[in-house]
């Protein structure tokens, strides 16, 4: 039975981190369990958390002692320990198309699990402005009736996704992160290895947000580098490093062309005057560390 894979998750974290004021210093979500002591969930359920605590269906509470954060696909693999947990089967999004079945599981308790039914929608990019993005994302019409980061399941009750996002704003619809991401990176994950330099993206902490061909900042990370190099709210975004950008798309492959440390040149308009801020990037995981 899927569900007894499922865990509710309750995660404290510090009030000086960098996500509390954002995401607050208490946390509940959901996970699965992949291995009898690992569970997948979404990143920013425990980005920060000084303690995780991992409670299963029969009421048992697990201990996180590690998590291993993957800020580009959004996943986080937490070891529990103990062990005991009952792994889910994991399947493959790779040939999900709109139309197809899906069931999601979540958690509304510690010990109380829910479930809801639909189809799949979509399937293709997704960008968010926390400097984040996916080149293939899973819509679907199972409406989340509880907490984050549980398990989007195919006909067959195996794990397609990890569901990130619920999209009241744009309707009735949940975001899955595909589980082949995960897979992709489960022997990293797992082992501790150091990230590849392919990965290490440039980040500067800005919230931009694309609105009628044009990309606006709306807010600034405090303390990180588009705060530091004077980046405002309100500011379009006209070019990065001289190419110009008028979607979040545009800029995110822009930006990420470069690593941490390397300066990064934004053009931008701000009182009907151009501006050109240069910006250091940073490296999200230290800064979140």
């Amino acid at each position: 039975m899927a569900a007894a894979s499922v865990v509710y998750l309750h995660a404290e974290i510090p009030a000086e981190h960098p996500s509390a004021p954002i995401l607050g210093e208490e946390r509940m979500g959901v996970g699965v369990a992949v291995a009898p002591d690992r569970v997948l969930t979404a990143h920013y359920l425990v980005l920060g958390a000084s303690k995780v605590e991992a409670v299963a269906i029969e009421g048992r509470t697990h201990a996180v002692r590690r998590i291993a954060l993957d800020h580009e696909i959004g996943l986080a693999l937490l070891t529990v320990d103990g062990g005991g947990l009952r792994p889910a089967a994991l399947g493959s999004a790779v040939e999900v198309r709109p139309g197809r079945p899906v069931f999601l599981l979540t958690c509304t308790g510690e010990r109380e699990r829910k479930g809801a039914s639909g189809h799949v929608l979509a399937v293709g990019p997704f960008e968010a402005f926390w400097e984040y993005m996916l080149d293939r994302a899973i819509m679907t019409t199972a409406v989340n009736p509880g907490l984050a980061g549980g398990p989007l399941l195919d006909h067959e009750a195996r794990v397609i996704g990890i569901v990130a996002l619920g999209l009241a704003a744009v309707g009735r619809y949940s975001l899955a992160i595909p589980i082949d991401l995960f897979l992709e990176r489960r022997a990293r994950l797992e082992s501790e290895e150091p990230r590849p330099e392919h990965e290490r993206r440039a980040w500067i902490g800005f919230y931009p947000q694309g609105h009628e061909g044009s990309v606006a900042v709306t807010g600034v990370v405090p303390g990180g580098p588009a705060e530091k190099a004077g980046l405002q709210r309100g500011d379009l975004i006209l070019s990065v490093d001289g190419e110009p950008v008028s979607t979040l798309r545009q800029l995110y492959r822009a930006l990420w062309r470069k690593g941490p440390g390397e300066p990064v040149g934004m053009q931008v308009l701000r009182d009907q005057a151009i501006h050109v801020v240069e910006v250091v990037a940073g490296d999200r995981y230290e800064f979140f560390k």
